[in-house]
């Protein structure tokens, strides 16, 4: 079942309403700042929807070549981020999608293996020689990876929680999971801004941001830490993810606020809100044991 309480998925704090969105409702955590769904979708039926018409919903790209032009930055930020731990073993990609990340992999030397939830996907990527498996989690139980990479994916998920179970089983002994994903701060402070501060106004899309029911949840760095913990994960780093490559204006107004973000990260590190997504390095560890301070960038 996914995770219908009327709590924090993150800290279990209090939600209060943030805003509506088609015919969903985005609720903020009081305490930790994390943004879901409530109720949050049905797992089940979630799981069909992707297998069977994600591949063609105007929230993903439907063109494989397009997907992997304005997707590109997410990758090569992921790939560095394995290289800057040393990652050497076997590689999940989590979410393959049209498998731009998984083949970037490949041609970057790294053994990797592939699982995707939409059976169009997952079929094209093995038209390409690229070794996934149609499902999800539970596609690769019993394997064991050095790393488990998500690439805006973690958004994606129903019952985040019992996903990180089952990822730490798969991952060896402090074995990393690298999830590139929108973040909280970013998601409330256009929110608000663009809402004029008012609940009776829809959610502005944001640039496929708030897309209910796809995007589940939008978690703040305390809610990760604490879900993380909660779940046999240290939270090593937070990194700022580069934006994605658009064509037209839209990819000209992603290389300027690509500019901008290098230098509010510069000048504030996480407490920069012009971000859109983060990338998230955690640890598996052993239970129990108190998450680590973050690692200096």
């Amino acid at each position: 079942m996914a995770e219908n309480s009327s709590s924090c998925i993150a800290c279990e704090g209090n939600l209060v309403l943030f805003g509506r969105r088609l015919d969903y409702e985005y609720h903020r955590c009081s305490s930790c700042g994390t943004i879901q769904l409530l109720p949050m979708p049905d797992e089940a039926d979630t799981a069909l929807s992707y297998e069977s018409e994600y591949a063609n919903v105007s929230h993903y790209e439907s063109d494989p070549d397009r997907c992997r032009a304005s997707a590109g930055p997410y990758y090569r930020a992921i790939i560095r981020a394995l290289r800057d731990y040393g990652v050497k073993g076997k590689v999940l990609d989590y979410g393959t999608g049209w498998g731009g990340l998984l083949g970037m992999l490949t041609d970057n030397g790294f053994e990797c293996q592939g699982v995707e939830m939409s059976s169009e996907m997952a079929g094209y990527c093995r038209e390409l020689g690229l070794p996934v498996k149609q499902g999800d989690i539970k596609a690769v139980k019993g394997e064991r990876y050095s790393a488990i990479v998500l690439c805006t994916v973690f958004e994606h998920l129903t019952d985040h929680g019992r996903w990180l179970s089952g990822a730490r089983q798969l991952l060896e002994n402090n074995g990393l999971l690298i999830t590139l994903q929108p973040t909280a701060g970013f998601a409330g402070l256009m929110g608000r801004i663009l809402g004029l501060g008012s609940l009776h106004r829809p959610l502005p899309q944001l640039q496929q941001v708030f897309c209910p029911p796809w995007h589940t949840a939008f978690f703040s760095f305390e809610g990760m830490k604490i879900l993380g913990r909660r779940n046999g994960f240290d939270l090593l780093e937070i990194r700022p993810a580069p934006q994605g490559r658009s064509g037209g204006i839209t990819g000209i107004a992603q290389r300027c606020l690509e500019h901008v973000n290098r230098f509010g990260w510069y000048l504030m590190d996480v407490l920069w809100p012009l971000l859109i997504a983060h990338t998230f390095v955690l640890k598996k560890v052993d239970f129990p044991r108190e998450t680590s301070a973050l690692k200096p960038k």
